[in-house]
């Protein structure tokens, strides 16, 4: 009878042990005889489910760190050799070939963090290094290659290892968007840029500003006062080019460092000019080259260099562009593409005249409308001289908005204090400042001694309100005597807070560590009623007008010529007017 007793607490003791290990994901120890442990295995266990973008791999402690793009939120799980992890065509993945940004789906142990499984989604999508982003719209889009996409706070956003924001990532940086729908996930910047400045700008008591400035067509710049320059980082020929210069050298531009142009090295000669012919169509339009009327058809003398070079007749989409006069003879022949729309508007505003006054008032509605139509880039062929004439800007920002000065309005800067800020490569002074209003987007760079020089992309919007900016703090530049910094800080901390994606169906279970990343400082403009403030303070500038067009041409002998017409900048000291 004891016998019996014994085997049936025994057959109990080893059922409950195989219930507790069915039910615990974690070793326990079994009282059924006292001393037996019992291990359970994780392999292929899992309570929770997320699909997330990477937010740092380590795998010296075996741990990722996710971001739920649902709530924004970052957490951390670790891995060993049960977790299993593919790629996108189901082959076994090593922890080590993941990279920031990628959009998986994993599986784990919400109790013990332990990532049962990990897949890279077969749902998202990727583009990889692409310039062609603007990131800051203002209204919770972004383009990137064309295609309109949703962005906010939620967005993972990388440069160098950190966090970042949308407004750090200048048009110039190389960025791989990963997301999936029409919802960006992650940006993360591949290649970044650096800064470009000028040891002196007098040069044999010759001045250097109105000169300028070439890096392999990717940045060209009229120099100025004080300038300072966002260029991509990389290897390039730089050219100085007027009042008398004719420089060229080799030059390296770092990611965040500053590249100064010795221009001790600069000769100055006597500025060599050409003979420029333009031959316009129609025969009635206006010429103008830095701002002075030249005329048509007859040769005539310009400096070699780049100039301004707008062209204006009534009836016509009016061009501006970049001159590049660096032959003795050349000839510029363009054809103006006529603005129907313009003549549509007209039309109907004449029609209009003896309408009511709300009839009226839609049809000047309509003008308008029609007004903004013809601002489109338009083609214009060419004729006879080797100089090009590119596909030209036409006068907007990718969001669409044209670069217009908006007269009695300012931009104020309020922090970092005591820094110096640059808007569009232009000192206009230390902060607290402010700069002229002028729509489109901008790059503000602010720069103080002993600290990281900082940029930042804005979007200015046309209404007649003043601006106010405060960027976050500098960081101090580290002695070598300093210690290291943890890899892991951010240099922009994520949102604590974010609102659900619409286009999310399933919750996530991840455990949360907001708690452990500061708020977000970094801080973006708000409109705000001028309140007094002064208006004579530093910065102004004009806007390019609109052209647009494809050409080329040749001297009238049919040799080379390298006079060109190129894309004139969108940027506040773009252009003279006429």
């Amino acid at each position: 009878m004891k016998k019996t007793n014994l085997r049936t607490k025994l057959l109990l003791a080893l059922s409950m042990a195989g219930i507790m290990a069915f039910l615990s994901p974690v070793s326990y120890a079994s009282s059924g005889l006292g001393t037996e442990k019992v291990n359970v295995s994780l392999l292929g266990r899992y309570d929770s489910a997320d699909v997330a973008a990477i937010r740092a791999v380590d795998v010296d402690r075996k741990e990722i760190r996710f971001r739920n793009h649902s709530t924004g939120k970052t957490y951390t799980l670790n891995y060993d050799n049960t977790s299993m992890m593919y790629d996108i065509y189901g082959d076994v993945l090593s922890p080590r070939l993941l990279s920031d940004g990628q959009i998986v789906e994993v599986t784990f142990l919400k109790s013990s963090k332990h990532i049962t499984t990990l897949n890279v989604s077969k749902d998202a999508w990727v583009i990889g290094n692409t310039r062609d982003h603007n990131l800051v719209r203002n209204d919770g889009t972004a383009i990137v290659n064309g295609d309109v996409y949703k962005i906010d706070s939620r967005t993972l956003i990388m440069a160098e290892e950190k966090l970042a924001l949308a407004e750090d990532i200048l048009s110039t940086d190389s960025v791989t968007v990963s997301g999936i729908g029409r919802d960006i996930y992650s940006v993360v910047v591949q290649s970044g840029h650096g800064y470009v400045s000028l040891s002196s700008e007098t040069v044999e008591n010759q001045s250097l500003v109105g000169a300028w400035l070439e890096l392999d067509n990717e940045v060209i710049h009229k120099i100025s006062p004080n300038m300072l320059l966002s260029a991509p980082e990389g290897d390039y020929t730089l050219q100085i080019l007027g009042n008398g210069a004719n420089y060229q050298s080799q030059v390296s531009i770092n990611r965040n460092q500053e590249t100064v142009i010795d221009t001790s090295d600069v000769t100055i000669s006597r500025p060599k000019e050409g003979l420029v012919t333009f031959e316009i169509d129609p025969d009635t339009a206006d010429v103008f080259v830095d701002g002075s009327r030249m005329l048509t058809g007859v040769p005539q003398t310009i400096q070699y260099g780049y100039h301004n070079l707008k062209i204006i007749a009534d009836g016509y989409i009016t061009q501006t562009k970049y001159l590049k006069v660096g032959t003795p003879k050349s000839v510029i022949s363009i054809t103006l593409e006529k603005d129907e729309s313009a003549q549509e508007a007209s039309t109907v505003a004449s029609s209009a005249a003896s309408l009511p006054h709300k009839e009226s008032s839609d049809a000047s509605s309509k003008a308008s409308t029609q007004e903004k139509k013809s601002n489109k880039s338009s083609n214009f062929a060419s004729a006879v001289s080797s100089g090009s004439l590119s596909s030209n800007s036409s006068g907007k920002s990718s969001t669409g908005v044209t670069n217009k000065v908006i007269e009695g309005y300012r931009i104020y800067i309020d922090k970092p204090n005591g820094a110096e800020l640059y808007f569009d490569g232009n000192y206009i002074g230390l902060i607290p400042c402010s700069v002229a209003k002028i729509s489109g987007n901008h790059e503000i760079i602010v720069k103080k001694e002993g600290y990281e020089t900082r940029s930042y992309r804005i979007n200015i919007d046309m209404q007649e309100t003043n601006l106010k900016y405060e960027f976050p703090d500098m960081v101090k530049i580290k002695d070598d005597t300093d210690s290291g910094s943890d890899k892991s800080s951010d240099s922009a901390s994520e949102a604590s807070t974010a609102a659900p994606s619409e286009s999310s169906t399933e919750a996530s279970s991840a455990p949360s560590e907001s708690s452990t990343e500061p708020s977000s400082e970094a801080s973006s403009a708000s409109s705000e009623a001028s309140d007094g403030r002064s208006s004579d303070e530093g910065g102004s500038g004009e806007s390019s007008g609109d052209s647009s067009g494809d050409s080329s041409s040749t001297d009238g002998h049919g040799s080379e010529s390298s006079s060109e017409v190129s894309d004139a900048a969108s940027t506040a000291s773009a252009s003279s007017g006429d």
